[in-house]
């Protein structure tokens, strides 16, 4: 049984239909990348999962239960970390103070301070600094542990490349490699497709508010077609 089930939903913005009958399921120790071009609705499809954006039809089932009507806190605290699109780093409080809002009262786990130090070491030297100090590849790393203090078994992360120069994105790169090899379900939105299919193990394509496309990385790599289609590349 997969540990995320998303089950034809039905998500709007007001009036606007933006997820329009959208399935997807996400596995333990995988990356499932969520691909397609901008506005086609991924941002939606992490917000109706994490319960900012509840779908208004469809299911969403995570470890087996229904979570699509709980508030976000809840959801939480069941194990689904967000890594948001812009970092959302809190510039007036120092590093260690940012890693800390992210922990959550009785859920433990691998996840710690110090072995998020011990996952990206250069915030340790940082720990002190304010949010507002750091460059663009600091903020993520921050973002990633903020998440990874809850002590997630699911991790969805938007757009966490985005603004980053491509040294920092190789190591991006390393790092969710590293995630996934503990065990962690990660669902990635990524326009940056050579990351999404380094570290993806199964991929779909939304366009217009519709999976248009579901399978194996290596076909998005070889089919000049989908690319085009589905990509605009």
């Amino acid at each position: 049984m997969s540990l995320l089930d998303v089950d034809d939903i039905h998500t709007y913005y007001e009036h606007s239909h933006i997820l329009q009958g959208v399935s997807l399921q996400a596995e333990s120790g995988r990356v499932t990348a969520l691909l397609g071009r901008n506005g086609v609705g991924k941002t939606t499809l992490i917000r109706s999962v994490i319960g900012f954006t509840p779908p208004r039809t469809g299911h969403i089932r995570f470890s087996g239960e229904p979570i699509e009507r709980l508030p976000s806190h809840t959801i939480a605290r069941r194990g689904v970390g967000l890594v948001p699109q812009g970092r959302r780093v809190f510039p007036s409080l120092t590093v260690e103070e940012n890693l800390r809002l992210g922990g959550l009262p009785g859920r433990v786990g691998r996840w710690s301070l110090e072995t998020v130090y011990g996952m990206f070491p250069g915030l340790r030297e940082r720990a002190a600094n304010y949010g507002g100090q750091l460059s663009g590849g600091e903020q993520q790393m921050v973002a990633i542990g903020r998440a990874l203090m809850s002590n997630p078994v699911l991790l969805l992360m938007d757009e966490p490349s985005e603004g980053l120069a491509p040294l920092i994105v190789r190591e991006l790169e390393r790092t969710m490699c590293r995630l996934k090899e503990t065990g962690l379900a990660i669902v990635l939105v990524e326009q940056n497709l050579p990351l999404a299919l380094a570290v993806a193990d199964t991929a779909y394509i939304i366009s217009k508010g519709r999976v248009v496309f579901h399978g194996d990385p290596q076909t998005i790599r070889t089919d000049d077609e989908v690319r085009t289609k589905y990509l605009g590349i």
